[in-house]
């Protein structure tokens, strides 16, 4: 592609920088994010949130601003712009899907390993978002990761109780089970 020649960021860089443009911003932001140059994606994704005239713009920024955030593995961050982008666009459920995806795979992240109905409320809080995103095959695999009836049990909890997740998470979460084992 020609977006992979240098020359092609260069002259990209000059005409951007004549006319800024919202287009040109997000699209060199992308290129940069994508070859994992963040001190130069981040200021132009930022110029790119400035730039954009709709919601859809917006939301589609804040979606590459907490892809940015994920891969400098900062969740809160990631978090905190996936939400701005369902605000900014409440019709594009992508930053549910990617909120649900952070939540997901901090299991180990979040794991006290004292209790698995404990660690396994990350994967309830991930529901929650795919299911919001519409996203029927997450919701599925992540619906399998529930506590059990035991584990539950062993704990004296009850399906329908809200618990907070102690860890960055902090998301509070009607308490579900996969089933009995």
């Amino acid at each position: 592609k020609c977006t992979d020649d240098p020359l092609w960021l260069e002259a990209t860089e000059v005409v951007h920088k004549a006319t800024p443009d919202f287009a040109l911003a997000k699209v060199l932001g992308s290129k940069y994010l994508q070859l994992k140059n963040f001190d130069k994606a981040l200021p132009l994704l930022n110029e790119a949130l400035t730039l954009a005239a709709t919601p859809a713009d917006k939301a589609e920024i804040n979606i590459l601003l907490g892809d940015n955030a994920n891969i400098n593995k900062d969740k809160p961050a990631a978090r905190d712009y996936y939400r701005k982008a369902i605000a900014a666009d409440p019709a594009n459920k992508e930053g549910y899907e990617k909120i649900g995806d952070l939540y997901y795979f901090s299991f180990q992240e979040c794991s006290k390993k004292s209790s698995l109905a404990e660690d396994r409320l990350v994967y309830i809080a991930a529901f929650d978002m795919y299911l919001k995103a519409g996203n029927q095959q997450k919701m599925n695999s992540t619906r399998a990761q529930f506590p059990s009836v035991t584990e539950l049990f062993e704990l004296n909890w009850k399906e329908g109780e809200s618990k907070k997740i102690t860890c960055w998470v902090g998301e509070t979460v009607t308490l579900r089970t996969r089933g009995k084992e």
